[in-house]
């Protein structure tokens, strides 16, 4: 039993009663509408296509989807959801009730024929929710009834070709573009995933990826007797791209810059040469004392000038230092005499330098105490052409002389 008229529908599924076409015949508007009732989808109907015997007592039923009315178009979500309950259907996820009485118990249904093609995920550990991304495809000339009865040894073969490890899973999904499945090509996608759903690290994802590209010759490790040859092995764009990253490039290299060598420059081991100009000193506001000039002679200290000597050296003191009293701030400085400095004719120039006090004692001896005294203009000092040496006190206890004393 055929009904042409209703071939053009874009939905066509099957399904198998145990039960000769001759009982059924009279009872094609009951299962019609058993049907329309699983399926529950609004502004359409079913329409039994054809009834044919395929074995003692069994009949192959074909039906149809057609909207309602006819020739308005069908509303998209009622594709969508109509798409999933055939799905459900072929996969027993859930179950096509009929009047048992009449038509007994369903089997072996089929989706024959979906406008936009379907896409089937056979019973595994993951749904399609936890499946991030598919890693690649290939395709095959089965159908998707004959993968999906052999799914478990499609994966273990995968598993197998792509050098999987322990903890990684394989999840598939299979599609048909001409929305059957009793027709081939079948379009399998993959995934790997690590235990928990986790996903796969980049250093993992370039070893499958080139696992895959050199694998067309050993066909993904399918079997060529069950599944035939593996055709159109296409990577996703992320596996793609772990085959052409480029490892980070170091960051480019600085300049060298001027070296610096760890001996420093040797330095001079005599101290240069002091100027030999006399210095000029700022007039005493309290002493009323005129600073020399170049062409005036030095001033030598008045009568009451008493300088100070260091105390006499003796073998009890000699490592005891009496510090010195502090210079008076109205005072000028007392150039003290100094031993010669040694000889050196190209260091040494031939007029005599003044030189600082303490930079010409022997290590020996302490440093001379200074000297504190006042001065009058008319007190003057005669111009020396050497060292000045300090005349010697006689007293021992006259080592300085207050500022209040002069004042």
């Amino acid at each position: 039993m055929h009904a042409p008229c209703c071939f053009s529908s874009p939905i066509h599924a099957c399904f198998t009663l145990q039960k000769p076409v001759s009982e059924l015949v009279q009872h094609i508007e009951k299962l019609e509408f058993d049907i329309y009732e699983e399926i529950a989808v609004p502004y359409t109907k079913v329409a039994i296509l054809s009834m044919h015997q395929s074995g003692v007592n069994s009949t192959n039923v074909v039906f149809g989807v057609l909207s309602d009315p006819i020739k308005s178009p069908m509303n998209p979500v009622a594709l969508s959801v109509l798409r999933s309950s055939l799905i459900e259907l072929f996969l027993r996820q859930s179950n096509l009730t009929l009047t048992t009485s009449i038509f007994g118990h369903p089997s072996d249904f089929e989706i024959l024929k979906f406008h936009g093609g379907i896409t089937v995920i056979p019973v595994q550990s993951a749904s399609i929710f936890q499946i991030t991304q598919f890693l690649f495809n290939f395709t095959l000339y089965n159908y998707i009834s004959e993968i999906e009865d052999k799914c478990v040894e499609l994966k273990d073969q995968l598993k197998y070709g792509l050098r999987l490890r322990s903890y990684e899973n394989l999840f598939v999904q299979l599609t048909n573009q001409n929305g059957s499945t009793m027709s081939s090509p079948v379009i399998v996608q993959a995934s790997v995933m690590s235990d928990n759903y986790g996903n796969l690290l980049p250093q993992r994802l370039k070893q499958l990826a080139q696992i895959i590209t050199h694998s067309p010759a050993k066909n993904l490790g399918l079997n060529n007797s069950v599944f035939g040859k593996v055709k159109s092995i296409s990577l996703s764009s992320c596996l793609k791209g772990t085959l052409h990253a480029t490892p980070p490039t170091p960051s480019p290299a600085l300049a060298p810059g001027p070296s610096v060598s760890s001996h420093p420059k040797s330095v001079p081991t005599h101290a240069p040469a002091l100027s030999p100009k006399i210095h000029h000193f700022a007039p005493c506001p309290n002493c009323n004392a005129v600073s020399p000039s170049a062409s005036s002679p030095l001033h030598s200290p008045g009568p009451r000038t008493v300088p100070s000597l260091p105390p006499s050296i003796s073998p009890a003191s000699s490592s005891v230092t009496t510090p010195a009293p502090p210079p008076c701030p109205y005072s000028r400085p007392v150039v003290p005499s100094s031993p010669p400095l040694r000889s050196h004719s190209n260091l040494i120039p031939k007029h005599p330098s003044v030189v600082s006090p303490r930079s010409q004692l022997p290590p020996s001896l302490p440093p001379l105490a200074s000297v504190s005294c006042g001065s009058r203009p008319s007190q003057s000092l005669e111009r020396t052409k050497g060292p000045v040496s300090a005349p010697l006190a006689k007293s021992p206890s006259a080592q300085s002389l207050s500022c209040k004393h002069l004042c």
